[in-house]
């Protein structure tokens, strides 16, 4: 049982005209630290030695802090939005978490 009311600033007004607009480029940076953040993650697993590992987290560190900032200032400018859970289907989804990692111990 979701609840319809979402949780949103008021929507910053950009152009629909041709060219970049903010929006367009905080969308742009917003998927280029995911997709830093996947290839830190990757290059992690895949390295052999322990100082590139701790480089790596460092770096996935940094990029995972500004890919939270860009969230919060896309948020602020109205362009994203939330959709408060009930607390029964948080526990209903812990729960199932929690269930399913039983199952593979």
């Amino acid at each position: 049982m979701t609840s319809s009311k979402k949780i949103e600033n008021p929507k910053m007004p950009h152009s629909q005209k041709a060219g970049v607009t903010d929006h367009d480029l905080l969308s742009a940076a917003l998927a280029t630290e995911k997709n830093l953040d996947i290839a830190y993650v990757t290059a992690m697993h895949e390295v052999g030695q322990k100082m590139f590992y701790s480089l790596y987290f460092d770096l996935l560190k940094e990029t995972s802090l500004l890919h939270q900032k860009l969230l919060e200032l896309q948020f602020q400018h109205g362009w994203s939005s939330l959709i408060p859970a009930a607390p029964e289907e948080v526990e209903a989804l812990k729960q199932e978490y929690t269930d399913y990692r039983q199952e593979l111990k």
